[in-house]
């Protein structure tokens, strides 16, 4: 091939990959045919005068993530890859990468729904803008002030703009008479109230144990193990799962958060998960069909594909 050819398939290739000329617009530039242009591109690539990269999007395992999407049919999948081993960073991964998510997905009049879990509460500091949403908080208060549900509403509300509705009750109570007396205060029915409405909601999973749930934390030793001699080796919002996503309803007349077929009509539900001790229950809520989407680390991606 001459140098003036060469010449023509390099200018038509810059014409197509850099400036965004259509192939009908080039064939009338060049007085070539479309399929000749067509052809003149298909050689440039042949013959490595263009090449193509793909960059991955930051720190999203694009391979892993696909392959965690089709397996449990996800609306949404991350397999997020954290440049050390250390908890504390992979955690910040995760949780950057689902407010990356969130900042995508969501549009004015959405209402977010927020479970309570350590993960989920280092979300907030990476949200920059929002558009106008109403927040609920899904499940009563657990953990560390700055580690449960109605701190995480509020943040996200202060965000967003929107109303924010708090659920002022314990996660877990000791039994169902005090259950039904608490769904009896007016304020705690208008945060339930909102329950329906929520069209994104954002999820932990829990692992049953101590340092790993905080459902388990929740509840004096002998009822937390009771629960797991009954099988239950996983929570999300509270609701209970053995190793194969079954649901287990030994604790449903104490919990105090969004009922199960509440969560399931949730058009968007997004689970966080980081850290191999969560590989089985995430697992188990991937089964269960609870949720629709995914953000989670590299080691639990590879894991649950297994």
């Amino acid at each position: 091939m001459g140098p003036d050819e060469l010449f023509q398939r390099a200018v038509i290739a810059r014409r197509y990959y850099l400036e965004g000329r259509t192939r009908v617009q080039i064939a009338e530039e060049f007085r070539l045919s479309r399929f000749k242009v067509a052809r003149i591109l298909e050689e440039a690539l042949e013959s490595g005068m263009v090449e193509i990269k793909i960059h991955d999007p930051g720190s999203i395992d694009v391979e892993l993530s696909t392959a965690l999407q089709r397996k449990y049919s996800l609306e949404h999948a991350y397999a997020v890859a954290a440049d050390t081993t250390n908890p504390a960073d992979r955690v910040e991964a995760v949780a950057t990468a689902t407010a990356e998510l969130l900042q995508s997905i969501l549009r004015e009049g959405d209402v977010i729904g927020v479970d309570c879990g350590r993960t989920v509460t280092h979300i907030a500091p990476h949200l920059n803008t929002l558009p106008h949403c109403e927040v609920v908080q899904l499940t009563g208060l657990a953990g560390a002030l700055t580690t449960n549900g109605a701190d995480l509403t509020r943040r996200i509300s202060e965000i967003s703009g929107g109303t924010s509705w708090p659920l002022y009750t314990p996660l877990v109570v000791p039994d169902a008479r005090t259950a039904k007396t608490l769904t009896e205060n007016r304020q705690i029915q208008h945060a339930f109230a909102q329950h329906a409405k929520v069209t994104c909601a954002i999820v932990s999973i829990g692992a049953w144990a101590p340092d790993t749930s905080q459902v388990y934390a929740a509840l004096p030793e002998a009822d937390a193990q009771q629960l797991q001699t009954a099988g239950v080796r996983a929570e999300t919002c509270a609701l209970l799962l053995d190793a194969d996503g079954n649901r287990i309803h030994g604790l449903d007349d104490r919990r105090m958060g969004i009922s199960e077929d509440t969560l399931r009509a949730i058009p968007t539900v997004i689970a966080v998960t980081t850290g191999p001790e969560k590989i089985p229950a995430t697992k188990a809520v991937l089964r269960s069909g609870l949720i629709s989407s995914i953000v989670t680390d590299t080691e639990i991606a590879a894991a649950v594909l297994a």
